[in-house]
């Protein structure tokens, strides 16, 4: 029985031992695997220490410059970057990329500037209505320019300059109609209509250039006369003389003089006439005067005044009097329609966003838009992740997705350059304003992930080394326990062969 029991106990002990070479053959092989990954942490580390990312500078605190991570909302907003400059995102085909709100206003108001901008909130109109006489002298200058650049200003003979202005609504909604001027008419004692015009100095009925003839009368006197020719004696002999007027040529001085309010004759030195010309420069004309009850002329002719209203249509071709059109009818409309002030339909006056909107909407008109919907649709998908879907406004705020449309080519920036006054493009590297800086936040994310791995690795190397302390020990024990085993067995085996042998 002793005999068996010791070699019973030499397979126990020879099993453990096996067991216990294994174990530590594989925390051998565990250890070495987390020295592996201590090196793939640490080359992910360092990859991370050297990453970047596209920023846009935004402005300086004191003498520290403040930066932005390059997004499509933070590169087109209304100053948003420090230099100051407004900037468009294109697609590769030119299109303007907007937001869905700005492409809807644009295509709800079929172009009309002052819609688009009401629909976003704002007007154009910066006049306060509450002066009445100045935001009605603010209106006729609005028309004024307007009307110069279309070639019918008040200089221009053939014009009906404008006497007032109205605007003429089908609603209470704004820009649902149209501005109107008056004009004038009168009639004398024949009942033959003839336009009037006005001027700083008042009403007048006709425009003449003045010249000086040399007459001839029945008897052969020669004298020198002031005259003119209407718009049907041009080109003819005919002319019609000045007189009532008070105006006189003096053949001598080659100069005009007229008689003053205080009835002294004066000579008019912006009235001469060169010798070698039959006209003067300047212009004569036949001022109404007003005297509480009807309009009298300088020849002492009576006058009905009548006003004839009509639509102040847009004439233009060019974008600059289409500005001076839009302008004017906002402030028109701001004036003369009560029920529509910029307060009843909470619109905002704020000449830098007004001024935003405008080149955001010029470039519009002029190389269409896209949307992000429009452009992207279900590719969008794959470019962005999945949570962004949800809103146009998070793609937008997405700065992997935007640098990486930029780079490929699908995207393309330009800035808005207020000498040439009109879009420059530009580059990511090329732009003053972006810039390409250490990812700080990729890396304070790094050095924390680094350090919670390093720290678990530590832990876990420090279990395995005790595991296998405790198995070494173990392995020891039982290497000796081995022994002595194999000793008793071997003199248990030797004391019976030398009794059988007995």
């Amino acid at each position: 029985m002793g005999m068996a029991a010791s070699q019973a106990r030499l397979l126990s002990i020879t099993a453990r031992l096996s067991n216990n070479e294994m174990e530590q053959q594989s925390l051998a092989y565990s250890k070495q695997r987390l020295s592996d990954n201590s090196e793939q942490i640490n080359d992910a580390y360092l990859e991370a220490l050297n990453k970047t990312k596209y920023q846009v500078l935004t402005g300086y605190n004191n003498s520290q410059a403040n930066y932005a991570d390059l997004t499509y909302s933070q590169i087109t907003g209304s100053n948003t970057v420090a230099t100051g400059k407004q900037y468009l995102v294109k697609s590769k085909d030119g299109q303007v990329l907007v937001s869905s709100k700005i492409a809807s206003a644009y295509k709800k108001n079929n172009g009309d500037f002052n819609r688009f901008l009401r629909d976003l909130g704002y007007t154009q109109s910066d006049i306060d209505v509450s002066k009445y006489s100045d935001s009605e002298e603010a209106v006729h200058n609005a028309w004024d320019r307007y009307l110069a650049a279309v070639g019918k200003s008040i200089d221009n003979i053939d014009s009906q300059h404008i006497l007032n202005f109205g605007y003429n609504s089908f609603s209470t909604e704004s820009y649902d109609g149209y501005p109107t001027y008056d004009t004038a008419y009168i009639s004398d004692s024949s009942g033959e209509p003839e336009y009037i015009y006005r001027d700083d100095t008042g009403y007048y009925k006709e425009r003449y250039t003045l010249g000086a003839r040399t007459v001839e009368d029945a008897y052969g006197n020669i004298s020198t006369i002031i005259c003119y020719q209407t718009a049907d004696q041009q080109g003819t002999e005919q002319y019609t003389e000045v007189t009532g007027a008070g105006i006189n040529y003096n053949t001598e001085t080659k100069k005009f003089s007229y008689i003053n309010e205080y009835g002294e004759t004066v000579d008019a030195d912006a009235l001469y006439i060169d010798p070698n010309e039959n006209f003067v420069s300047e212009s004569y004309k036949n001022y109404l005067t007003f005297d509480g009850e009807e309009f009298v002329s300088e020849g002492g002719l009576v006058y009905d005044i009548y006003k004839e209203s009509r639509a102040l249509n847009y004439e233009g071709t060019t974008q600059a009097q289409r500005e001076l059109y839009d302008y004017a009818t906002a402030i028109t409309e701001a004036l003369y329609c009560k029920e529509l002030t910029n307060t009843a339909n909470n619109l905002t006056y704020d000449a830098q966003m007004v001024t935003y909107y405008k080149n955001i909407f010029n470039e519009m008109t002029k190389n269409g838009y896209t949307t992000l919907a429009e452009s992207y649709g279900q590719k969008l998908a794959t470019t962005v992740a999945s949570d962004t879907m949800s809103s146009e406004s998070k793609v937008f705020q997405d700065p992997d997705w935007f640098v990486k449309q930029l780079k490929a080519g699908n995207l393309t920036l330009s800035y808005f350059s207020t000498v040439e006054k009109s879009f420059i493009n530009t580059t990511l590297d090329d732009d003053e304003s972006i810039t390409e800086r250490e990812d700080t936040t990729a890396m304070a994310i790094a050095e924390q992930v680094y350090q919670n791995q390093m720290d678990k690795i530590e832990s876990q190397d420090k279990q395995i080394d005790l595991q296998l302390n405790k198995l070494e020990s173990e392995h020891n024990a039982l290497q000796t326990e081995y022994e002595a085993v194999k000793k008793v067995i071997s003199t248990n085996v030797d004391k019976s062969f030398n009794i059988f042998n007995a």
